[in-house]
């Protein structure tokens, strides 16, 4: 029984180390044409969103809508895939949910 709440607490450890190496991680994306970047850290929380000035006075606004949701969702898969890819690394397993 110990050992088994020995091997919890190091699980938890470990995930709290991930948290805090994904809270220091960044990942970017773009649209295809350059005009809409985002950066995200590996907690998906958005850093920064760059715009190119040209898209600001755009009479086209649905599909300046459309790419920046498009490079938004790209950005937190991106993430996804870097927390997975580190918890799999520690824990030595798929997570689910990660």
């Amino acid at each position: 029984m110990l050992d088994k709440m020995k091997q919890i607490f190091q699980l938890q450890a470990k995930l709290k180390q991930i948290k805090q190496e994904l809270a220091a991680l960044t990942v970017e994306s773009q649209t295809n044409d350059g005009k809409i970047k985002v950066i995200m850290n590996g907690e998906q929380e958005i850093k920064d969103i760059q715009i190119d000035d040209s898209l600001i006075v755009t009479p086209d606004k649905k599909q300046f809508q459309k790419d920046l949701i498009n490079c938004l969702n790209s950005a937190i898969k991106q993430s996804q895939k870097m927390a997975a890819e580190k918890a799999k690394s520690i824990a030595g397993f798929d997570l689910p949910g990660l």
